[in-house]
C-alpha cells in the first residue's frame, strides 16, 4: 500500500504540484483518506517518502551510468549531468520551487538526492581531461558551479514554468550548452 500511495502521489504532484491534496490520491486510489494516514502521518511525510524513492532509483541510475561499459567518459559524464530517472519525466520539477517556499524542510531533503551525482560527474571531468576529451583550460569548480548554480535555478523558481518548460528540457539544453564548450576541438 505505501508504493501505491507514493506512485499515486507522484501522479497527483505532476498533475497539480504541491496543490495535490491527500484526497486526490485517496480518491485516485479508490480508498478512504483514512486509510492514507494509516501508513503516512501527513502530507510532509509523502512528500519525505517521495525524495527517498528518487533517491534511491537516482542511485540506482548513476550505478548503471557507471557499469556500462559502451559509454565512454563524455557519454557518462552528459549522462550525469542529464540524470533524471525516467520515471520522473514530466513530474513537474519546473515546478518544484513550490516546495522550497511551502516545504523548506522537505525541499532540502530532495535536494540532497539531486547533490549526490555532482562528485562522480566531477571525476568523469577530469577523467575526460586526462584522456584529451575535454578541454585542458577549463576550469572544473566553474563548470561544476555553472551546473549546480544552473540546477539550483531551475528548482527554486519559476523560470521554466512561466516559458512553457520543463524542468527534462531546460537541464537538457543547459547539459548541451555546456557539453560543446568543453570538448576538445
Amino acid at each position: 500500500m505505501r508504493e501505491k500511495i507514493i506512485d499515486t502521489a507522484i501522479e497527483e504532484f505532476t498533475k497539480n504540484g504541491l496543490k495535490f491534496t491527500m484526497n486526490d490520491v485517496a480518491k485516485a486510489l479508490g480508498i478512504s483518506k483514512k486509510t492514507i494516514y494509516t501508513v503516512f502521518e501527513s502530507k510532509q511525510e509523502v512528500l519525505v517518502a517521495i525524495a527517498d524513492r528518487y533517491a534511491g532509483d537516482f542511485t540506482e541510475m548513476r550505478e548503471e551510468i557507471e557499469r556500462d561499459g559502451s559509454l565512454d567518459t563524455l557519454e557518462k559524464l552528459e549522462r550525469l549531468f542529464c540524470a533524471l530517472p525516467t520515471k520522473y519525466y514530466n513530474i513537474g520539477l519546473s515546478r518544484i520551487f513550490e516546495l522550497a517556499q511551502k516545504y523548506p524542510k522537505q525541499y532540502k531533503y530532495l535536494m540532497e538526492a539531486v547533490n549526490q551525482g555532482w562528485a562522480l560527474a566531477e571525476q568523469y571531468l577530469e577523467k575526460g581531461i586526462r584522456e584529451g576529451k575535454i578541454r585542458k583550460d577549463i576550469s572544473k569548480p566553474v563548470v561544476m558551479a555553472m551546473i549546480r548554480g544552473t540546477v539550483t535555478c531551475f528548482l527554486e523558481s519559476d523560470i521554466l514554468y512561466k516559458n512553457g518548460l520543463t524542468y527534462e528540457q531546460g537541464k537538457e539544453e543547459m547539459v548541451q550548452i555546456i557539453m560543446k564548450g568543453i570538448r576538445e576541438a
